[in-house]
């Protein structure tokens, strides 16, 4: 169990190619709706943590807008597969993988408009401080987007409104303003995102 575990958190090898897939096919359903919770305007920067295969991220570059993106995964094989989903973009110099966790948030060259994270946050060591660190890089009026939902053993449509409790502290106390709790019905589980925004 721990090992399935951790091919969630950090794919590896084959079996994490597999998990990958999983992944991506379980958060098509959410990455449009999260996406619809950000202020995305022509030019700006969004970041994106825990990228997965890139899917949100081809869905936001297919929107037409000049944009400019960075993804922050840990897993070798998520950027390898992001890179071969989004080469295009990637020549175009629209975007720039980083592989490494969350919690090693790189002190990056333009400041960010929006950023989002789906169904990772959990992994997170630190979601507080990490949170701080995106914050002080954020241009004011910047919106994030954190969306979970949850997959432990016994868990419940009360556990998602918990975790969406959760993640409104964490916003709060990395600085967050404005924020929102949005409850998405899904299977097994009802999905949570929680809204925030740098206030101007």
């Amino acid at each position: 169990m721990k090992k399935l575990f951790s091919q969630f958190a950090k794919p590896t090898g084959a079996t994490g190619k597999i998990f990958g897939l999983l992944m991506a096919k379980e958060n098509k359903q959410i990455n449009r709706w999260t996406i619809d919770f950000l202020d995305i305007k022509d030019h700006d920067h969004i970041v994106e943590i825990g990228f997965g295969s890139g899917q949100a991220m081809e869905e936001i570059l297919g929107s037409g807008k000049h944009l400019y993106i960075t993804g922050i995964d840990p897993s070798e094989v998520m950027v390898y597969q992001a890179l071969r989903r989004l080469n295009k973009h990637l020549i175009n110099g629209q975007i720039q993988f980083f592989e490494r966790y969350a919690d090693d948030f790189p002190k990056l060259s333009r400041k960010i408009d929006n950023v989002l994270a789906i169904n990772n946050v959990s992994f997170w060591n630190k979601p507080v401080v990490t949170l701080t660190k995106i914050y002080k890089q954020m241009n004011h009026g910047g919106r994030i987007a954190l969306t979970l939902r949850p997959h432990e053993k016994g868990a419940t449509d009360e556990t998602t409104n918990l975790i969406g409790g959760q993640l409104k502290s964490m916003l709060v106390k990395a600085g967050f303003s404005e924020i929102a709790i949005f409850i998405k019905p899904t299977k097994p589980n009802d999905t949570v995102c929680a809204v925030g925004r740098k206030a101007h």
